[in-house]
């Protein structure tokens, strides 16, 4: 539309330098600007109302290019059913809650009915997954073949084109080829391992390092070759993610060296005691010869604590990095027996938090649960390593003791709190309004149950500063706890 370049050059040059002339505009608008001209007006009105009448007319439309050889195939045939109006309506409802959660929910329960999305709200959630990335497993199956249909006309919503994982490793982008691998190591940890190694040599550091963190998941022995031979690899943040997995690999040589070393260290010394009626058992720590290189792998040679001698701080950072199984084996004592040994030794009492992060590193239910048992002292870094029902329990039976650190483990939890430990954690979020304000609530809300609904009054704080905070958070907890019943109920029509 060149009438409308020669109205923008005639505004950037001024009336005083330039005006519209009739002959410029298209024909339909040489008349109106021929009337215009006619009035008593400022240069400046004219030209005004002239750019005003032709502005209407640009936004009125024009006919489009007939290109006969540009074809857009129809979006192929769905085969699932769509969702009701209801479950759409709720899903809107959340869209303006912004609460990520519920949505997640909402995906859940429409993938579990094997129902899909209407396409009125197809583009605005293609468009919110190309930024959160974790919905986009789930635009896949409940976008259904409208959602790949409309994956060609942006690149951004490829993601929903229909294609095997391995059609998605060889040409998807960095990100695709991302979450692919994070699924198919969760399904065949072999072939995900064999993915990387295909490609290894074509990949920039970055995205070496987004795929060694990728093989966390289901790691094992089969993963140390692999391991071992990036030690050769220029970049540093590739060396040290990948001698990060090797120090979770029981089998792994760096973990052998470890506890090569430590126990010579840490040994068991047996004395008589009570005229030799009785074998006393203690924790001896002794210096040991030991090969430099294991202090270019993380570990600190001298101790910056008071309370730790050079040797025990070594002792401690060795001791977490080796499975607790070595201990049993080598003393050939039981988890409760090593437990109760390091909690009567001075020095033992000393190392026991660094046997619990050796629980913990190396992901062992067994000790967990004898830690649970026979220690004195209660290690919510534990929790999560228990089976639920009893991550219920001991967090309820010493949440007073530790509530903040309780929490943080809870939220991390994927299944529902049970009402008693809701209730517990709403007594301690209710004094804090400002720490756990409406976003805690927000993140967590999916591990929120519905029956503490009934309950909310019960957990006002006593406080009178805190008392009017939580009555407005208790209004929104209401409100996301009823987008949470209305999508559960919305697909069981």
């Amino acid at each position: 539309m060149q009438f409308w370049n020669n109205i923008i050059h005639t505004a950037l040059l001024g009336t005083d330098k330039k005006q519209i002339a009739p002959a410029e505009l298209a024909p339909a608008l040489s008349v109106v600007a021929e009337q215009v001209i006619q009035q008593p007006l400022s240069k400046e009105d004219q030209f005004l109302q002239i750019a005003a009448v032709a502005f209407n007319y640009r936004q009125a439309g024009v006919m489009p290019l007939n290109k006969e050889e540009v074809t857009i195939s129809k979006a192929a045939t769905e085969e699932k059913l769509y969702c009701s109006a209801k479950a759409i309506q709720v899903l809107k409802d959340i869209l303006t809650e912004e609460s990520l959660p519920l949505l997640k929910l909402w995906l859940r329960v429409c993938q579990s009915k094997q129902q899909l999305l209407t396409p009125d709200v197809l583009p605005a959630l293609l468009q919110l997954a190309t930024t959160q990335k974790a919905l986009q497993p789930y635009m896949i199956d409940c976008g259904g073949k409208r959602a790949a249909w409309l994956g060609q006309f942006n690149a951004d919503w490829k993601f929903s084109a229909a294609g095997s994982k391995e059609e998605i490793w060889q040409t998807g982008t960095a990100e695709q080829r991302r979450l692919v691998l994070q699924q198919v190591r969760k399904e065949d940890p072999a072939k995900a391992l064999e993915w990387i190694q295909q490609t290894w040599a074509q990949e920039d550091a970055g995205t070496k390092t987004d795929f060694i963190k990728a093989l966390a998941d289901g790691l094992s022995e089969n993963d140390i070759p692999f391991l071992e031979s990036l030690a050769a690899e220029k970049s540093k943040k590739v060396k040290d993610e990948a001698l990060a997995l090797l120090k979770k690999i029981p089998t792994s040589s760096i973990v052998q060296q470890y506890w090569h070393v430590l126990k010579q260290m840490l040994q068991l010394k047996k004395e008589k005691a009570m005229l030799g009626m009785i074998n006393k058992t203690s924790l001896e720590v002794s210096a040991a010869s030991m090969d430099d290189s294991i202090f270019k792998t993380g570990i600190d040679k001298l101790s910056n604590n008071r309370e730790f001698t050079d040797d025990e701080h070594i002792i401690y950072q060795l001791l977490q990095q080796v499975p607790p199984t070595c201990l049993e084996e080598q003393w050939q004592l039981k988890p409760d027996e090593i437990i109760n040994l390091f909690q009567k030794d001075v020095a033992g009492k000393k190392l026991l938090p660094a046997l619990v992060l050796s629980v913990v590193n190396f992901y062992d239910e067994r000790w967990a649960i004898s830690f649970i048992q026979h220690s004195s002292v209660f290690y919510t870094d534990i929790i999560p390593l228990l089976p639920v029902q009893q991550q219920e329990l001991y967090s309820i039976k010493f949440f007073s003791g530790q509530p903040e650190s309780i929490i943080s483990h809870a939220v991390k939890r994927e299944t529902e709190w049970s009402r008693e430990l809701t209730g517990l954690i709403f007594r301690q979020v209710a004094k804090n309004p400002y720490q756990y304000n409406r976003s805690f609530f927000n993140q967590h809300i999916h591990l929120i149950p519905l029956a503490i609904a009934m309950e909310l009054e019960r957990h006002t704080p006593v406080e009178e500063s805190s008392r009017a905070m939580w009555s407005n958070t208790s209004d929104y907890i209401l409100k996301l706890l009823s987008l949470k019943t209305q999508t559960i109920n919305a697909f069981n029509i």
